[in-house]
């Protein structure tokens, strides 16, 4: 069960390759391609944000957002696009209800960094951790820096280091990441990091890259100490992907 490693694998290699692409990394899909995606505003994703939690949603949308990334197409920038939209409703429905208030967040799989964006000045937290390939931090680091400018809370782990926490963590998000793992990597993350977590928020389709590897993987957390306390689901318009966002909670913390 081999999850998109082979895709992480490709994407890793040819950055070696080339060196970074920061200037116009949303067009840069041989190296970034699995965490951008184009596309106008998703007003599916949008209306279930605004019904789950209206002022949360709007505080998400006010968000600014700068040319960054769009450098040779800038007339193709859209302040909420599809990512964005998605990324807004993935954030109100998993803060809706908390007091948006904690000591560590850990982000297992930032992309370029667009929901610690999104997230900035609305979330509190002592520290954002983003646990990543060597050259996605890069990019998330240049990003954030010329986006939200003060990265003074937010922590760039390397994926490939031994990674250790001795404290318990408030929250390890996962959206689209942990769901792509190969099996062993996955279960790397969850003893390492996740059981360590009083919350665990995942997001994925629930079948891609396969329905099996997934349905282990919600069993195993299952089983081993945590449990459902929200789940939504979906199936996103016009492609048909059924996707899941499931907020876990740890019985023992």
């Amino acid at each position: 069960m081999e999850g998109y490693k082979n895709i992480f694998d490709d994407a890793e290699n040819k950055y070696k390759i080339t060196g970074s692409k920061f200037d116009d990394f949303r067009y840069a899909r041989d190296i970034y391609g699995f965490c951008i995606n184009g596309g106008d505003i998703d007003n599916q994703a949008l209306s279930y944000a605004d019904t789950v939690n209206k002022n949360l949603c709007n505080l998400f949308l006010q968000q600014p957002k700068s040319l960054i990334g769009y450098k040779g197409h800038e007339n193709e920038y859209i302040k909420i696009d599809d990512l964005d939209s998605k990324h807004i409703f993935i954030l109100t429905y998993l803060f809706d209800g908390t007091d948006l208030s904690f000591n560590r967040i850990v982000e297992i799989g930032g992309g370029f960094g667009n929901m610690s964006r999104l997230s900035n000045n609305i979330v509190k937290y002592d520290n954002w951790d983003i646990l990543d390939l060597p050259h996605m931090l890069e990019l998330q680091k240049f990003y954030l820096e010329n986006e939200i400018k003060d990265i003074s809370k937010i922590n760039f782990i390397n994926a490939h280091d031994k990674i250790i926490y001795k404290d318990n963590i408030d929250l390890v998000i996962g959206t689209h990441s942990v769901s792509e793992f190969s099996w062993d990597i996955f279960l790397n993350y969850f003893s390492s990091i996740i059981k360590k977590s009083r919350y665990f928020y995942m997001g994925y389709n629930k079948y891609c890259p396969d329905p099996i590897l997934i349905s282990n993987k919600v069993d195993y957390i299952l089983n081993n100490g945590f449990k459902i306390i929200k789940n939504f689901d979906y199936t996103e318009m016009p492609h048909g992907a059924n996707v899941s966002y499931t907020l876990f909670k740890n019985s023992n913390l």
